[in-house]
């Protein structure tokens, strides 16, 4: 966590996360005279098995606290990770995928890395841990912990930094919730006292208690993200990367992870780097933003500094801000600080609307449909097995041509079953669907229509069996 540079100094310590003097009271009936209450929570002090800083002042001597102070001032100011100057090329390309990089992550930051799809944001993170980071050609350096990323084995970079992936399949390699808690520890060779304690701390930490002995392949998307995550911090790393850890989640699945990302940082203290496209929900727990525009960085500062910076710009990017700084941008006169929470937007309208006359909303403009139906449903009823439960019960449903339709509701409600009915994919045991035209299905995982190499092949292999002649064929592909 923030505090692990502190675990050279302190002898026969497992630090675990942040205490305050509060809290080291009440568990060990102590609390050394003249220290303040935050104590343990400005220093690091974790357990009652802390015996000595040094091998000549013991810790509970208040003597120690100037010392430890400037010595953990001059840590805080030294970077986790340090990119310089750091170019990327693809094999056989000569565009440079990420483009003379220059990026510091402090300790115990929440940063995040955002920018349009493809503008290397992946890319970059990736270069961060060199087993994920992808063949080509390097030019900078990255640094981390003050030594070159390079240099670290792979043992040091598995404790280290941990990574959480966009897919929640791709990271789970046991089928038991708890063994895949254990599996990381088990890989470091931990000792079993260890792995179990650490999977119980994690388990209660994350609330995984109530699912701890199921299959994983029972657990809905969520909760397979949310066990990756889980695995992840149960070998404690200083730095947790994230690439889009939510883009397959439902929002209520989404913003409980991002609060529980904000809860590893406020409460550990460990150093987080996020990419992410909700922005509404990753702004509020960021400490500092970092745009990336076409391999290059665009700015860094604060979530309001760099609102600010970008609707200065006039950048497309701020499109994608949060809502009460799009609010604060589009006003005339708009001054003072950025809003980045709804509390900040409401209290910053409160005041433009002291010395700006509010009018009414416009009418919301209704939409006319033709009553053709293009999808009807009567009375579905489906269960993936007998003995099962049934998953859709009684849907019944009309979607007229030319309607928009949002199909809405939280983990294993059913939304991803009904559509695949709707459409045909699976086939309800009671109830009947009806078509008119067909029908386009786009699944979660865009990996799974990708069967070919390149893009052009993959257009012409959708387009086989189909009435069109190769010149029909190329001329669609245009």
């Amino acid at each position: 966590n923030r505090h692990g540079s502190l675990a050279t100094w302190v002898r026969g310590v497992h630090l675990h996360q942040s205490l305050s003097g509060a809290y080291v009271k009440a568990r060990t009936g102590l609390l050394p005279a003249g220290l303040p209450e935050d104590y343990g929570e400005r220093f690091g002090v974790s357990y009652q098995h802390i015996l000595q800083i040094d091998q000549h002042r013991p810790w509970t001597d208040p003597a120690i606290l100037p010392v430890l102070e400037e010595r953990w001032v001059s840590e805080q100011k030294r970077p986790y990770i340090e990119i310089e100057h750091f170019s990327f090329y693809y094999p056989e390309r000569t565009e440079k995928v990420l483009d003379d990089l220059t990026l510091t992550v402090e300790q115990g930051e929440f940063l995040v890395l955002c920018g349009p799809s493809g503008c290397g944001k992946s890319t970059l993170l990736r270069q961060l841990k060199t087993v994920l980071a992808p063949h080509g050609r390097r030019l900078g350096s990255i640094r981390f912990e003050g030594r070159p990323l390079e240099e670290l084995d792979q043992r040091e970079q598995s404790a280290g930094i941990g990574f959480v992936q966009q897919d929640p399949e791709n990271q789970i390699v046991t089928d038991k919730v708890w063994h895949e808690l254990a599996f990381g520890l088990e890989s470091l060779g931990y000792d079993t006292p260890t792995i179990r304690r650490r999977v119980a701390e994690m388990a209660s930490f994350f609330g995984i208690q109530t699912w701890f002995y199921k299959n994983v392949t029972e657990l809905s998307g969520g909760q397979k993200q949310l066990l990756n995550l889980a695995s992840i911090m149960a070998m404690q790393p200083s730095v947790l990367i994230l690439d889009e850890p939510t883009s397959q989640l439902d929002p209520i699945a989404a913003a409980d992870f991002l609060a529980t990302l904000g809860k590893i940082n406020r409460e550990l203290g460990t150093t987080v780097v996020l990419t992410e496209h909700r922005l509404e929900d990753a702004f509020p727990l960021a400490s500092r933003v970092a745009v990336m525009d076409r391999g290059r960085l665009l700015c860094t500062g604060s979530p309001a500094e760099v609102g600010a910076i970008l609707r200065g710009a006039g950048h497309s990017m701020f499109l994608a801000m949060p809502t009460p700084m799009r609010i604060w941008a589009s006003a005339p006169d708009a001054g003072g600080h950025c809003p980045v929470t709804v509390r900040e937007g409401r209290d910053w309208l409160t005041g433009f609307a002291d010395g700006h006359p509010l009018g009414e909303l416009p009418a919301e403009s209704r939409h006319v449909y033709p009553d053709e139906p293009a999808i009807t449903a009567e009375g579905l009823w489906f269960k993936y097995e007998k003995e099962l439960p049934d998953v859709v019960k009684g849907l019944s449903l009309t979607v007229r041509r030319g309607e928009f339709l949002a199909l809405l509701g939280g983990n294993g409600t059913g939304k991803t079953t009904s559509l695949k009915l709707l459409s045909g994919l699976q086939k309800p045991y009671r109830g009947e669907v009806k078509l008119v035209g067909r029908v386009g299905v786009l699944p979660q995982n865009p990996q799974a229509l990708f069967v070919k190499k390149s893009v052009r092949e993959d257009l012409i292999e959708i387009l086989k069996g189909r009435a069109f002649s190769r010149k029909a064929q190329e001329e669609r592909i245009a």
